[in-house]
């Protein structure tokens, strides 16, 4: 038996959802310990898998969870072979998945990053390969040493890649960071490139760092914009009480933007924006520092 924090990191869903879930569909189906706390057998991390894969390939949780789980297996190998790559983007992002080894995966990103431009890799390479690690390990296709190194080095390369001619902007410097118990952080590296790319001077902290030593940070640096990633491993009233206890701290003038899975409800917040997509970082930055443009 696991409790619902192991089970959450197992099969990449979020408490509260599994929570919901378990209120809404009746599964997961917790059994209690000694002290009454949920607990769960092993055999529903499998399940959740399943499920879990149903939701990336489109699925609705409420079709999902009235289905069998045998049906849901056969669905989805069904679904899977329909999405077999046709598609370039999803063949590299196979190929990188399953087949190359640590230089090549290099030099294939490198070759990518050459060919497309920041912002078309980040859409089409970097997003596409982040989805395919994650069907990969939830399917139990690729071993959690295989997701770990081929998403570190993509990690590597977009480090590398913010580094090379930061724009040197004043009244537009942005911090990106993850607080304490945030385990994910690539979307947050690729929304500091793609700031980047808008002429947006960008620090992104590679270690997590205390709520309470932001406000010291941000006026040691002179930010004017803090963007944090919460992702389904934080829970949204973690994000909402994080949030408004930075707005309560940081200066009024600076402004707070939120992405991830835990903040995709709306958050009504002074100075607040939230990034539901990658893809709305071109118009959320004209908003943000509307003097940059």
């Amino acid at each position: 038996m696991i409790n619902i924090q192991k089970l959450s990191q197992e099969v990449g869903i979020g408490v509260d959802t599994l929570r919901v879930w378990e209120r809404r569909y009746g599964f997961p189906k917790p059994g209690r310990d000694s002290r009454g706390h949920r607990c769960y057998p092993v055999d529903q991390v499998e399940e959740l898998r399943v499920i879990k894969s149903l939701q990336l390939l489109g699925m609705r949780p409420s079709k999902i969870h009235k289905m069998s789980p045998g049906d849901r297996i056969k669905l989805r190998q069904s679904l899977q072979q329909k999405e077999m790559p046709g598609d370039s983007s999803d063949e590299i992002a196979q190929d990188l998945t399953i087949k190359l080894g640590p230089k090549e995966i290099d030099r294939e990103l490198e070759q990518q990053l050459q060919y497309l431009g920041m912002e078309k890799f980040i859409h089409e390479i970097a997003v596409p390969l982040i989805q395919a690690l994650d069907r990969g390990w939830t399917d139990n296709i690729i071993s959690i040493a295989r997701e770990h190194l081929v998403s570190d080095r993509l990690e590597a390369m977009l480090r590398e890649q913010l580094k090379i001619g930061e724009p040197n902007n004043p009244g537009r410097q942005m911090l990106f960071l993850t607080l304490s118990g945030e385990r994910h952080k690539l979307g947050l590296l690729m929304s500091a490139l793609l700031f980047k790319q808008q002429g947006i001077s960008c620090t992104i902290l590679n270690e997590e760092i205390p709520l309470s030593e932001v406000p010291s940070l941000v006026e040691e640096l002179g930010i004017d914009a803090v963007a944090i990633s919460f992702s389904a491993h934080y829970s949204t009233s973690e994000a909402k009480k994080d949030l408004a206890s930075l707005r309560n701290n940081l200066p009024s003038q600076v402004k707070l933007i939120a992405g991830g899975y835990a903040v995709r409800k709306k958050f009504k917040m002074a100075n607040l924006f939230i990034c539901s997509e990658l893809k709305e970082i071109p118009s959320l930055s004209k908003k943000i520092f509307p003097t940059a443009h």
